[in-house]
């Protein structure tokens, strides 16, 4: 919620702070705690499903895996804009869900994109440095605290790249949903790239 009040801030041609950024998500706690049980709730059906999968064995728990999966998949693409909805509309998240949803039918090409060029490329770094690390702490199995400092030095890393990459989301969101919402790019982006982007998505259907 913090970031991309940042974002929206940013696109509105102000400069929020971090301070400013944080006060602004804490005034929103209330829907920041409702949409966190909504995904707890969905989250928690999908692991239910798997376990009955992996009870069930055989051809039903491959089928039943292969359902989650894309269930899972779809409830991360239709909510990808949630946090931007509620931000900018200052909404609930049933309602800041449906939104999302529409707005997802309109930039389902470039929001797969996003989803999985951004993923591949986030999975892609996080594989070097687990791999990294584990050549290291073994070449230094016998060096006194040396090992340790490589695992720091790891976590520190592995951190890094996932909040790099959420931020990376969060912008990335949020630019499309203001470009498929008001029909604008925001400051930062170029209003023929985005438009260009749609109008392909709109002769390839």
């Amino acid at each position: 919620m913090a970031a991309v009040y940042t974002i929206k801030t940013r696109f509105n041609g102000g400069n929020a702070t971090f301070w400013d950024s944080i006060k602004f998500a804490f005034s929103k706690i209330h829907l920041i705690i409702a949409w966190s049980v909504i995904s707890a709730i969905i989250g928690l059906i999908l692991r239910i499903l798997e376990e009955l999968a992996e009870r069930m064995g055989g051809i039903g728990e491959i089928i039943i895996k292969i359902i989650v999966g894309i269930l899972g998949l779809a409830w991360s693409l239709i909510t990808a804009f949630v946090i931007p909805v509620m931000v900018y509309k200052n909404v609930g998240p049933i309602k800041a869900i449906k939104e999302s949803t529409n707005t997802f039918k309109k930039t389902w090409g470039e929001s797969l994109v996003r989803y999985y060029g951004l993923g591949l490329t986030q999975f892609i770094m996080i594989l070097i440095g687990v791999v990294l690390t584990i050549v290291f702490v073994v070449l230094t199995a016998g060096v006194p605290v040396v090992p340790y400092i490589f695992l720091l030095i790891s976590v520190i890393y592995l951190v890094g790249v996932v909040t790099f990459f959420s931020i990376a989301n969060s912008v990335f969101n949020t630019a499309l949903y203001v470009y498929a919402t008001i029909g604008k790019a925001p400051k930062g982006y170029r209003d023929d790239i985005l438009k260009q982007a749609f109008e392909k998505k709109k002769d390839a259907q």
